[in-house]
């Protein structure tokens, strides 16, 4: 992994944005999921960079099978301890994204929440959406959210300053293009003290993204505005939520390290 990415999850982001367990919000995302997805229970999902559980918690709350994979220790903690508190069986694993240790073929559905675009090539981009189409079943979807670069690129703000519950959170950015890549310079300070933290994600279009999808074996099904499914438009939506459906092809081959 990228060495900003390491302090960043497994530290700077819970520090910015706090770990709460599932908000109304989100169970209402995962309700609208469930029918892009065509998921019922006891479908299996695998929630990749599944962060802190949000998703994962509330799809298991809904009676799926639900694997919640990620790198970052830390949030991989407190998911678990989210889930045990609401008592919804999710089955955590720590891993890499760009090399899934499941088996291929085990998963009606895969999601990616704010995950996507966070390393440092596009061949890395491109093996974690090659991954989620090998652990499909035949048919088997794709939901991928990610921040709409086009409005990141339209309206830059280089600089930001966020507060909550006490802790201040000052970012400046810089971009740079081709392909369009944002950097976040991020200093938190608090009751405990103060930290500094980068933080760099690579900005798509819902065109770009679309592409990216079908060069990986996706046949995009829809590029929306929200789960709910409002239309999606470059101007003013912002984030993209687009949904892939595998082909019939198999993709990739079996690893054994863990048995979905």
């Amino acid at each position: 992994m990228p060495d900003w990415t390491r302090e960043y999850f497994e530290r700077g982001y819970a520090q910015r944005w706090g770990l709460p367990a599932p908000s109304d919000r989100v169970r209402q995302e995962v309700m609208a999921l469930c029918r892009l997805l065509r998921l019922s229970s006891p479908s299996r999902v695998i929630d990749v960079g599944c962060g802190h559980g949000r998703h994962a918690i509330a799809m298991a709350e809904r009676g799926l099978d639900v694997i919640g994979l990620d790198f970052a220790a830390a949030l991989l903690n407190r998911a678990r301890q989210v889930a045990t508190e609401l008592r919804a069986p999710v089955h955590w694993i720590r891993g890499d994204m760009r090399r899934l240790p499941v088996r291929s073929g085990c998963a009606g559905a895969v999601i990616v929440m704010d995950a996507f675009g966070f390393f440092d090539t596009e061949e890395e981009h491109q093996a974690t959406l090659r991954e989620a189409a090998r652990v499909l079943t035949t048919d088997g979807r794709l939901a991928l959210k990610v921040l709409n670069g086009g409005i990141v690129l339209d309206t830059f703000r280089d600089r930001d300053r966020e507060e909550r519950d006490g802790t201040v959170v000052s970012v400046h950015r810089t971009l740079t293009l081709d392909p369009p890549r944002i950097t976040e310079s991020i200093r938190v300070d608090g009751s405990r003290g103060h930290a500094e933290y980068e933080r760099r994600q690579r900005l798509y279009r819902g065109e770009e993204l679309r592409a990216a999808l079908e060069h990986a074996g996706f046949a995009v099904v829809a590029l929306l505005a929200d789960p709910d499914g409002t239309p999606f438009e470059p101007p003013v939506s912002s984030t993209i939520w687009i949904v892939g459906q595998r082909g019939i092809s198999r993709l990739g081959r079996e690893i054994e390290q863990h048995d979905c």
